[in-house]
């Protein structure tokens, strides 16, 4: 089993993946005080400089658990926090690590997303959280990258990678070629049914087909759900776009007129085994969301 150990945390498990390499999985479900905003998987790297933080939490609250978890492991200062997208649970405790020292790492399209949508994060997380948002400030990265970018280590390289967004814009992959290990970020769901935002399915896919042809990883640490493996990634993120990207795209072959009438009534139950499967609407707006975009931009 991939999990090799396991340590409690109050809002998420702490698990070791491999050598100096940890997953924090958190709740697969809505974002709540009791889980601190972190509905997600996130994680760390210690090298022998220092820390890597992937994903700072959804509050201040978020990444002062996180920063306790890593003092379970480690007393090394913590060098660099990385942002592998612009969701809230991604960077909301930016400000948090900055002042531990941190430099904040991510693509421009990430920092772009952040600035165009952070905003609107806080109104709709604030009610989510409560109390337990209290003092989380909205920090930008430090530094950002084009498409690639590797952190200077010695004795372990750690590559980002932006293959063009996923389930936001600003969607990257953080690479360990030596171990074969990727931290997926939103690019991989596993385990809960993902959602699907306006024009993001055909990029997303690229990523994930980018994922399996190109990285190759042995083992996959999703942005929700456990840690895992590509048979599983593919299964529970591509293999759902692809289908209804192929679904819809042939409504339009036999005739629908428009997305509603492309997007409705999919039977989707190929992957009710999924969390959040019994929520109706969320599978309807994924269904419409790959409609409105295969509309836009049919496949040739």
């Amino acid at each position: 089993m991939l999990l090799a150990s396991s340590l409690v945390a109050n809002a998420f498990d702490t698990v070791r993946v491999s050598d100096n390499i940890y997953a924090l999985i958190g709740d697969l479900g809505q974002r709540s005080p009791a889980n601190l905003g972190h509905n997600m998987t996130s994680g760390f790297i210690v090298a022998d400089e220092g820390v890597v933080v992937i994903d700072t939490g959804g509050s201040r609250a978020n990444a002062e658990a996180i920063h306790a978890a890593i003092r379970k492991v480690t007393a090394k200062k913590i060098i660099y926090a990385i942002n592998t997208g612009g969701q809230d649970h991604r960077w909301f405790g930016n400000d948090y690590f900055r002042r531990q020292g941190a430099k904040i790492v991510a693509a421009d399209s990430t920092a772009k997303d952040m600035r165009d949508r952070g905003a609107e994060q806080v109104e709709r997380i604030k009610p989510l959280l409560g109390d337990k948002f209290a003092s989380t400030q909205l920090v930008y990265p430090d530094t950002t990258f084009a498409q690639r970018m590797t952190l200077p280590f010695k004795g372990i390289t750690i590559e980002l990678i932006h293959t063009g967004g996923a389930h936001t814009p600003g969607d990257l992959l953080v690479w360990l070629p030596q171990s074969s290990v990727v931290f997926a970020g939103d690019t991989v769901f596993a385990e809960r049914l993902l959602g699907i935002l306006p024009d993001s399915a055909g990029r997303w896919i690229k990523s994930l087909e980018y994922l399996r042809d190109t990285l190759q990883p042995r083992i996959v640490v999703p942005g929700h759900g456990r840690v895992t493996d590509m048979q599983q990634a593919l299964r529970d993120s591509h293999d759902y776009l692809v289908f209804l990207r192929s679904a819809v795209t042939k409504r339009f072959a036999d005739g629908a007129f428009d997305p509603v009438e492309a997007s409705q009534n999919l039977d989707q139950s190929r992957f009710s085994y999924l969390k959040n499967y019994e929520d109706l609407g969320l599978r309807s707006r994924n269904a419409l969301a790959v409609a409105e975009e295969a509309f836009k931009s049919p496949q040739k």
